[in-house]
């Protein structure tokens, strides 16, 4: 059984799941902590690490080590700072212990994500066809983690934490039954390829570089979406936060099983964009401030999320050569997950101090639809593509 592909799909349920559990619930939960003034700090914690470790991972494991191991020793060391992070919120013992316990697990387990989708994407004869298969797991994880929350009425609890810290430690586990995924790089020459640095010469392929700058600037509006939608759905009256926002989850995983047929059917250029178009309705509905029009938006995130970021993934893995990948995926992570995110929750954070408080909710998702607009236009003038659909295009 060891080594068997399926494990690909457990470890994606397991890893999503893990930060399901408490990432939808984390404002309202530090709200209920008395800790909303660290908002801003802690919502700032997954992106810095996000720019710090991924690269350097990524280049271990193109140079020297085995991805599923490297991949299993993070989540099982991650695991335990995360559990003291939401132990020390409930036990009272101040925003300074669990925004150091918080760090300390973001930096450990940042990598993770993309060591997956290159250990997954590695591992798969046609990626572009099969990999949303193995894909969907984690979008089901997340799913089920916020309806378990809002079912067991934890919503404003540390329990999810210490639940999400408990199903990493079984993530961790089940890396170790992954395929074997080996280094396929030469060593570093220098600290730069140590520190998987050398990733910046993919910006030189003009689609690479413009997919990454239009993902780094849709990721900056995302941030509203994981910091604010809860708030907003709170003021409308909802309770059951988390079990709200899973729609966007059920919606992702329809994206998932079609992925492959939408990937061999249509350009890249075609598929990106339409997630993008998605991404620029999805706040346009916010706007309109009512709780159907919200679901409606929360939908449309899980269709813009899947084409772009996802359908993106398979992309530059077939853009780039084999002994680049991890890295490629971790430099993906820099802009998105790491800058993206430092920038989104920065910028966010400010506009809703200047608009929401004095203007309501709709002008707020207006400003964001308008910088959604500009990712998608940049990306429209500036990706060349080829005329071939992504599961054809060659391999670099």
């Amino acid at each position: 059984m060891k080594g068997h592909r399926y494990w690909m799909a457990v470890v994606f349920f397991l890893l999503a799941s893990a930060p399901g559990f408490w990432f939808p619930a984390l404002s309202n939960v530090l709200d209920h902590y008395g800790l909303g003034t660290w908002k801003l700090a802690v919502f700032l914690t997954p992106p810095i690490a996000g720019m710090i470790s991924p690269l350097v991972f990524g280049a271990q494991v193109d140079q020297r080590f085995q991805a599923q191991k490297v991949l299993g020793w993070i989540m099982l060391s991650g695991a335990g700072f995360l559990f003291m992070a939401f132990h020390s919120l409930e036990q009272g013992w101040g925003g300074g212990w669990f925004l150091f316990f918080f760090i300390i697990n973001g930096l450990i387990s940042a990598p993770a994500w993309s060591l997956l989708t290159t250990i997954t994407l590695s591992n798969l004869s046609d990626p572009g066809k099969s990999f949303g298969y193995f894909r969907v797991w984690g979008t089901v994880g997340w799913m089920v983690a916020g309806l378990i929350v809002s079912f067991a009425e934890l919503d404003f609890s540390a329990q999810t934490g210490k639940l999400g810290a408990e199903v990493r430690i079984l993530a961790g586990l089940a890396c170790f039954f992954l395929p074997v995924t080996l280094p396929k790089g030469s060593k570093a020459k220098s600290w730069r390829d140590a520190l998987g640095l050398s990733a910046l010469n993919l910006l030189k392929d003009r689609d690479l570089f413009v997919y990454f700058i239009s993902a780094l600037l849709f990721s900056i509006p995302l941030g509203a979406y994981y910091l604010h939608t809860p708030e907003h759905l709170e003021e409308l009256g909802v309770t059951a936060v988390s079990g709200l926002m899973a729609m966007a989850q059920l919606m992702e995983t329809l994206a998932m099983l079609v992925m492959g047929w939408v990937i061999a059917k249509y350009r890249v250029k075609t598929i990106l964009l339409m997630a993008l178009a998605f991404g620029v309705l999805r706040y346009a509905f916010y706007a309109v401030d009512g709780v159907g029009w919200l679901l409606v938006g929360i939908t449309l995130h899980g269709i813009c999320w899947t084409f772009f970021f996802e359908a993106g993934r398979v992309f530059v893995h077939r853009r780039v050569e084999e002994g680049m990948r991890a890295q490629a995926q971790a430099l993906l992570a820099f802009f998105t997950g790491g800058l993206g995110g430092i920038l989104g929750i920065v910028v966010v954070h400010y506009l809703y101090e200047a608009i929401v408080k004095e203007y309501g909710w709709s002008p707020y998702w207006m400003v964001l639809t308008g910088m959604n607009c500009v990712a998608m236009l940049l990306f429209a003038i500036g990706y060349q593509g080829v005329s071939k659909p992504i599961s054809e295009e060659p391999e670099s």
